[in-house]
């Protein structure tokens, strides 16, 4: 880790692909719910029943987070770069 992070290239390649990687995730969820913030690393939708929508990727082994306070929110973390079609299929 503290030599890819002492690797400016490397990490100007990682923040890039990162940012593309969230708003292909994005782009995804554009018709299962809206995007409410997050990071490069996980994104926040608000979704029309979030623990429906978790149990429905659940089953798909793809886990998420929902929350207490919030009946719509879901967070995603970023796919695997093997995982795309994965996670496609389960959406």
């Amino acid at each position: 880790g503290a030599r890819a992070l002492g690797d400016p290239d490397w990490a100007m390649t990682a923040r890039k692909r990162l940012a593309e990687d969230a708003a292909r995730l994005d782009r995804m969820m554009v018709p299962h719910g809206q995007l409410v913030g997050g990071t490069d690393l996980f994104r926040l939708y608000d979704v029309d029943d979030a623990a429906t929508v978790q149990n429905r990727l659940a089953q798909h082994h793809i886990w998420t987070r929902i929350f207490p306070y919030s009946t719509g929110w879901l967070r995603l973390g970023l796919p695997a770069p093997d995982r795309w079609a994965q996670l496609e299929a389960a959406l």
